[in-house]
């Protein structure tokens, strides 16, 4: 693979488009399945609670679970979509070498948090497997591969703040508009 872009092979800026096509049709759309499964678990819990004097002992833990799966696939995503909390209006005021500085400050920031989130997930994912851990309810789900999605989330995390690095480096704005959306997509210099 040529970062060029030559003979039919993929550039970089494709690359990233590929990505993030990836992200918004296949991560985003797990992530929903997870959302409305675990709003269904907790509404058949209030219901079975309230009408039938029942409560299903393993539904808090698969709806924490499903809720914290569904936030580390998308963490990622929410950045790239415009949801991650940006300093617009102070990077604005300065001149573009300043913005450019600064916005490989944030990416070399936020690269860094997602190594440290990685490299404080690896340990405690290895001890929950050495240890044979399973969940507290009856659906005896090994807690090492629940957890698993904490690095994998810090990973996507990474891919993403190296993309607006990336895009940072080749003179483009990574984070677009104040109001746009699709962020990376519209910060690829042509």
């Amino acid at each position: 693979m040529k970062l060029a872009g030559t003979g039919g092979e993929l550039s970089v800026p494709a690359l990233l488009l590929v990505w993030r096509k990836f992200e918004s049709k296949v991560l985003v759309n797990i992530g929903v399945v997870m959302f409305l499964m675990a709003t269904s678990i907790m509404l058949l819990e209030a219901f079975s609670r309230a009408f039938l004097n029942h409560s299903f002992f393993w539904a808090e833990e698969a709806v924490r679970y499903l809720f914290v799966w569904a936030f580390f696939l998308n963490i990622g995503v929410a950045g790239s979509k415009g949801y991650h909390i940006r300093t617009g209006m102070l990077v604005d005021k300065f001149n573009k070498p300043w913005k450019a500085a600064i916005n490989s400050l944030v990416c070399l920031t936020g690269i860094g948090f997602g190594g440290i989130l990685f490299y404080a997930a690896l340990p405690q994912v290895r001890r929950f497997y050495t240890l044979g851990m399973m969940t507290e309810s009856n659906l005896d789900l090994p807690l090492w591969l629940l957890f698993s999605v904490v690095p994998a989330g810090a990973v996507l995390l990474i891919l993403y703040y190296v993309g607006l690095l990336w895009i940072t480096l080749r003179g483009g704005n990574p984070f677009g508009d104040d109001n746009s959306h699709g962020v990376i997509e519209e910060g690829l210099p042509t």
